[in-house]
């Protein structure tokens, strides 16, 4: 396969930091707009769902966590290919790349029917093991999970595909794809939820919103396939529905090899998680809608960290396919410390706007007070977790751009399972503080992975991670 330019984004290892800021910059925003707009996909979910009714918000506390659960795992399978594909473009090797961006293809699609299927079968009792003992949440649950599900091959595929062109430096693709596919949600959303009877549309409720999101993530893996699939694209996954050739092969034992770890990091931090979801459920309904009204509003800073985590693990790993390690790591800290002024700012915002935002979760005909309150309490500790969770998910993708996948590993066991778990018992339980106690727990959890995750991107260890076969 024919080489191709070099990507204009490449890192020099003579420019300067503002450079380096620039070119962070300007894969960030577009990644973090993406991820943005991406979470406005689950938000509308949640907001529609919240005015339709009580139960049907809450019920997100079950279904939201094990969609996100299933997805950040099995998709754990391609992040390797992150690092083989920066590496490469970093390098000017190509068609290299390009084995990778197809085998990344294939394994998302293969994990995305996989989940697909066995979640569909076992729905019912992963209802009953995550929720409370509510028959009609359980049943809303089940109702939302069995159709969104359905939807998991595409959103699988249009991941894996963001992730091979943000790794090879555009992130503006994945954005385009993602406003379509967030216009499309919304409309479908207010069509399918609550109905519209001169067109005989029933009100489908949770069964609505699951469907919609389906159909708007197969049309955005679509929309990025294509862009994808282009001969003149430096990683054109095309040919990835034949037989592997000897270099796809390579490929993929080697982002196997680098995203094992990234599995069993994501496997024991959402058993943590859902362990931490399933004490949140014994809190009763009020902490649980209010709580998941706030992590809706969170997750806008949340998939911005991830956004930076995109743009920055894509230049550390092209520096270091070009052997620049200390542009990788001002690249790696200089990326956590811009996303921490972005997430403050978002933090702050909504502290500010809680009382008023909080509203949009609450039924049009029930009482909104409750919820408003109960959220107001943790909002101040939301705003302070933020410049900690931006340093801690950042550093953590720069260290699995530079291939150094195993590092984070330790740092997710410690914060999820010594420190969130207990907590969030002690706090929200034993001591009574709801909603209060269960933001508390988070936010001790990302001081400390922050702490961890600096340490080891100042030392090191990550620098002397290979990735066998690509240099």
């Amino acid at each position: 396969m024919a080489s191709s330019p070099p990507n204009e984004l490449a890192p020099s290892s003579t420019a300067t930091s503002a450079s380096l800021g620039k070119q962070l910059l300007a894969l960030a925003i577009p990644a973090a707009s993406t991820s943005l707009l991406e979470t406005l996909v689950f938000l509308a979910d949640r907001v529609m769902l919240g005015r339709y009714s009580r139960d049907a918000l809450a019920s997100m506390q079950v279904q939201g966590p094990v969609v996100w659960s299933l997805f950040s795992v099995f998709m754990a399978l391609c992040v390797g290919g992150v690092s083989v594909v920066a590496r490469n473009i970093g390098a000017e090797r190509f068609a290299r790349a390009q084995a990778a961006s197809r085998s990344v293809v294939r394994l998302a699609g293969f994990a995305g029917v996989s989940v697909a299927v066995v979640g569909w079968l076992l729905t019912p009792q992963i209802a009953a093991l995550i929720g409370p003992a509510s028959p009609t949440i359980q049943g809303l649950s089940v109702s939302y999970l069995r159709v969104a599900l359905l939807g998991f091959p595409g959103l699988f595929i249009a991941t894996g595909a963001s992730m091979v062109l943000g790794a090879s430096g555009d992130t503006k693709t994945p954005l385009r794809a993602a406003v379509v596919s967030n216009v499309l949600n919304v409309g479908l959303n207010q069509l399918l939820i609550f109905g519209y009877a001169p067109l005989g549309v029933p009100s489908l409720g949770v069964r609505g919103a699951a469907i919609a999101s389906s159909v708007a993530f197969s049309v955005q893996a679509l929309l990025i396939l294509r862009s994808l699939l282009k001969a003149e694209c430096p990683v054109s996954a095309a040919g990835f529905w034949k037989i592997p050739e000897e270099t796809d092969t390579i490929a993929r034992r080697e982002i196997v090899r680098l995203s094992v770890p990234v599995v069993v990091e994501r496997v024991i931090f959402h058993l943590g998680f859902l362990a931490y979801v399933s004490v949140i459920t014994r809190l009763g309904p009020l902490v649980m809608a209010s709580n998941q009204a706030l992590v809706t509003l969170e997750s806008v800073c949340f998939l911005s960290a991830q956004g930076f985590g995109v743009a920055t693990a894509a230049l550390v790993g092209q520096s270091m396919g070009r052997g620049d390690i200390p542009r990788a790591r001002r690249a790696g800290f200089l990326g956590a410390m811009l996303a921490a002024g972005f997430l403050s700012a978002f933090g702050l915002l909504i502290w500010l706007s809680a009382p008023r935002t909080l509203e949009l979760f609450t039924p049009a005909e029930g009482s909104a007070a409750g919820l408003i309150e109960e959220g107001l309490k943790a909002a101040p500790l939301l705003a302070l977790s933020q410049p900690f969770m931006a340093y801690a998910a950042v550093l953590s993708d720069a260290l699995r751009g530079a291939g150094a996948t195993r590092l984070p590993v330790g740092v997710t066991i410690l914060g999820i399972i010594g420190v969130r778990l207990p907590l969030v018992i002690w706090l929200g339980i034993d001591l009574g503080w709801g909603t209060f106690g269960v933001w508390g727990a988070s936010t001790v959890d990302w001081m400390v992975r922050t702490a961890c995750c600096v340490l080891l991107f100042a030392g090191p260890w990550w620098t002397r991670a290979k990735v066998e076969a690509y240099g």
